[in-house]
């Protein structure tokens, strides 16, 4: 049983693999830790690792990226080279997809060639049977000299053998390809002159295969001069040294293999519909449709009690003996405006659910492919979908995802198109906004500003496209085949991409709260009298023509740049703050929170057979707006509200994605950034306002 570790570990394991042969989850079933589970190439672009203990021992494991081989071709095989010839692990934990041995084991002989202490992870051996395919581990262990234990890490099969694997003193790995003589002469002289290398054989391979690593100079020009030697022989060292590799994994899975006739798989059955020319299309929007619809149905009524709790909070500092602006900045700063911020937080969450199950059950893998044609029409590989896609989660680390792609005026066009997706911080405002203003098209009106801020995104990268010339970057990838998620593992990740937004939001809230509070507490009494009222009505000209002539949404905009989820937050000091607090005792709030409950968790069950468009199990309850959204329902016309949205979606994206772009392309470029989705925002927002009827 795994448990966290405190002190510096006594042993280093690190995990290696191709992509989506469950590396990730199996450190989830080793150590408990959370790391995020992607199915697609390039998802764990950065080290992470883990600490726990095993039998009492510390142990940390690191997780390099999924990679092919090491001949750093890409970004994640250059990260995962380096971090083995840099570590030096007790343990090299080599990650293989059973389903897929042969081209696995590729990457296993060059982990030999190594030197490094090596044990195979045959993972995912059920899938290997339900294609027909039978490995002898054994003998596979006798035929590499390394230890082989089968897995199938998503249910916990075989981690325990592996951990005791893990523990024991388990010998460098030995060479398993030989070369023709030419070549393993010339390693042999290299290796002589790396003498007290234990990766010596390697890097001698990888210098006469023209492959970057670094080397003393003499051994450089050594290894150059006998590589154009062979050349001029006739033998190409790289094709040689690659090819001889294939041969021998080709040679090692036929032996070990016995495959029998399988029925057609059920990921060839759903992708014969899914990948379709013309029905993936629309199979894959209504999928996503779906997502949408599952998380306004199920986080519906855990909006409304954490709003109870919100009222409730308010109520018992009213009632309390605090001074009078204690109790208003308690009430109506931090419970009015960050509380309604974590009002949104079960939409996160379901929402979340719902992605983590998609990504991880291999659906959204298909996304690439499905929009490879949407991406060709704007000069894009359909590889540079998926930072689009992450950016629905958050646009800072989709930024820094763009480092997967090959040519940088792609990478470039992808990261401007980026900001334009509606990062999860914008969510709530949407959410709000539809169901004040939209309430029969909430879900359409949302899933509409999606696909707004997706067209918005595809079409600066075309025409950026026509303005720079580009490379032509590999779009080959990789579809992994549908696997159902664990709930264990699907409801962490839901819960802890919600609790990190919530708390990296938390800092930033807190003090937009407290600079916008303290605006309004400025100047006169009343809000339209404050500072912060002052400010804002300066900017209320320039929003006139979309229809948005009330000074508090103008204003909410401005801390929006900071971070986009403080717009609920100041919407929520500006409009309620200076509407009196009932006060409440503590009996009578307990009891109003309990009721609260009940009504949360039947409104949850009705959602149920609402989800499938059955009949509900009771009728709801009817609505009537009050708080924030009653107050936005007099402030503006569903026409402006629609042009407010779609200026919010489309506007400069936060401080921290506008940093990341500055560190990835520079200043000019984040300064671009800014002023172009600006003039993009206005520009939409006044043609919905005109459109949108009043």
């Amino acid at each position: 049983m795994a448990a966290l570790a405190t002190a510096r570990a006594e042993r280093l394991l690190v995990t290696v693999g191709n992509p989506n042969v469950g590396k990730t989850t199996l450190i989830n079933a080793v150590s408990g830790s959370r790391f995020e589970v992607g199915n697609w190439p390039g998802t764990t672009v950065d080290r992470l690792s883990a600490h726990c203990k095993l039998s009492g021992r510390s142990v940390e494991i690191v997780d390099l990226p999924g990679s092919y081989s090491l001949a750093a071709t890409t970004p994640e095989e250059k990260i995962a080279r380096d971090e083995l010839l840099a570590l030096k692990p007790d343990l090299v934990v080599d990650v293989v997809d059973a389903g897929n041995l042969e081209r696995n084991l590729y990457l296993t002989l060059e982990l030999a060639e190594m030197g490094l202490p090596v044990v195979v992870a045959l993972n995912l051996v059920d899938e290997a049977r339900a294609k027909g395919l039978t490995i002898d581990a054994d003998l596979l262990a006798r035929e590499l000299g390394l230890a082989v234990v089968p897995l199938v890490a998503s249910r916990g099969e075989g981690i325990g053998e592996l951990c005791e694997q893990a523990l024991r003193d388990n010998p460098a790995a030995c060479p398993l390809v030989a070369y023709q003589p030419c070549i393993e002469a010339a390693v042999e002289e290299l290796g002589a002159l790396l003498e007290g290398a234990p990766e010596r054989r390697w890097l001698a391979l990888a210098a006469l295969s023209g492959e970057t690593v670094r080397l003393p100079l003499p051994v450089a020009e050594r290894s150059e001069s006998l590589r154009q030697k062979l050349e001029a022989e006739g033998v190409d060292p790289f094709l040689e040294i690659a090819g001889q590799r294939y041969r021998t994994a080709h040679e090692l899975s036929q032996r070990v293999l016995d495959r029998q006739q399988a029925p057609p798989q059920l990921t060839e059955k759903i992708d014969r519909w899914l990948l379709h020319p013309w029905l993936g299309l629309p199979l894959f929007l209504a999928g996503m449709l779906l997502v949408f619809r599952f998380t306004f149905l199920f986080s519906d009524p855990w909006i409304e009690f954490v709003g109870a709790v919100q009222g409730v909070l308010a109520g018992w500092v009213a009632g309390s003996a605090l001074p009078p602006v204690v109790q208003s900045f308690l009430a109506d700063g931090l419970i009015g405006g960050v509380g309604t911020v974590m009002a949104f937080a079960p939409v996160l969450f379901f929402l979340y659910l719902a992605m983590s199950f998609a990504e991880s059950s291999g659906f959204l893998s298909r996304a690439a492919f499905i929009a490879d044609r949407v991406m060709h029409w704007a000069g894009l590989p359909g590889r540079g979908f998926i930072p689009l896609m992450l950016g629905f989660g958050c646009n800072v680390p989709a930024i820094y995802a763009t480092r997967t792609m090959e040519d940088f005026n792609d990478r470039l066009r992808v990261a401007l198109a980026i900001p334009f997706t509606a990062c999860s911080a914008r969510l709530a405002v949407f959410v709000l906004f539809a169901a004040v203003f939209f309430p029969a098209q909430a879900t359409a009106v949302v899933f509409g500003l999606y696909l707004l801020g997706l067209a918005a995104g595809l079409t600066t990268a075309a025409i950026l496209g026509k303005l720079a010339p580009t490379g032509h970057s590999s779009g080959a990838m990789e579809l992994p085949a549908y696997r159902l998620p664990t709930l264990g593992l699907t409801l962490r990740q839901a819960w802890m991409r919600t609790f990190a937004f919530i708390k990296g939001a938390g800092g930033s809230i807190t003090i937009t709260v407290l600079v916008i509070w303290l605006l309004l507490n400025v100047g006169g009494g009343k809000p339209e009298n404050s500072l912060y009222a002052q400010l804002s009505q300066l900017l209320v000209p320039v929003f006139t023509p979309l229809g948005v002539t009330d000074w508090r949404l103008v204003g909410a905009l401005i801390p929006g740049f900071i971070a986009k989820e403080v717009v609920i937050g100041t919407l929520g000091v500006s409009y309620l703050g200076s509407e009196p607090v009932a006060a409440l005792g503590l009996m009578d709030g307990l009891q109003q929170l309990g009721q609260s409950f009940l009504t949360a968790c039947w409104a949850f069950l009705n959602a149920i057979p609402a989800m499938f468009g059955l009949p509900q199990l009771a009728p709801p309850a009817p609505e009537a707006p009050d708080g924030l959204a009653g107050a936005l329902g007099t402030s503006i016309a569903p026409a402006g509200a629609m042009a407010y949205l779609v200026f919010l979606l489309l506007y400069t994206p936060c401080v921290a994605t506008v940093v990341a772009i500055r560190q990835e392309f520079g200043r000019r470029w984040a300064s671009f950034s800014v002023f172009y989705q600006l003039l993009v925002a206005y520009v939409l927002g006044l043609l919905a306002y005109l459109v949108w009827p009043s």
